[in-house]
């Protein structure tokens, strides 16, 4: 059963908090200590997303992100991969037809991990009591990686295995 927002000084309250009121004294019991989300969470927020914000473009400015040469048609850089986050799936298309790679079994992990939380019914929240929900997540997580790191590191003209002390074809 929710309760109605109440109005507190002719203003509703949109929620409330646990903490400590910025100024003045408690008004409720201490085992009931609530504070209102605005301003005292909200203006935490605004003040850790600015920080967030200027630590961004101070490094930004700090630290140069040079763009490649105007891209050239009639000249294809061999091997041509994909960005960094994207060279597993290309990895796994080198090995797997297209519509296997590229949409069923991607879409099968998505699936799988969305269904994840119903296939495990374990009621504990902690993450050592979530066996299958931790070695799921672990196999995807190790798996991508290992095939990101080939595609990137490994793989050399005409996406041939190439040992990266014989050649870097990798961009950083």
């Amino acid at each position: 059963m929710s309760e109605e927002p109440r109005i507190v000084d002719g203003s509703r309250v949109l929620g409330v908090v646990p903490g400590k009121p910025a100024v003045g004294e408690e008004k409720i019991p201490a085992r009931q200590k609530l504070v209102f989300v605005w301003p005292h969470l909200l203006v935490r927020h605004a003040v850790a997303s600015l920080a967030v914000l200027l630590f961004v473009l101070a490094v930004s400015l700090v630290f140069n992100a040079p763009l490649r040469e105007i891209a050239n048609p009639m000249s294809t850089p061999n091997p041509e991969k994909a960005p960094w986050y994207f060279v597993g799936l290309q990895e796994l298309l080198s090995h797997l037809h297209p519509m296997i790679a590229g949409v069923l079994l991607p879409g099968m992990i998505v699936l799988g991990l969305v269904a994840l939380p119903y296939i495990d019914r374990n009621p504990r929240k902690k993450a050592r009591y979530r066996k299958v929900a931790v070695w799921t997540f672990t196999l995807f997580l190790v798996a991508w990686l290992v095939a990101t790191i080939i595609g990137f590191a490994f793989r050399g003209p005409d996406w041939t295995w190439v040992w990266p002390w014989n050649g870097w074809y990798g961009e950083l």
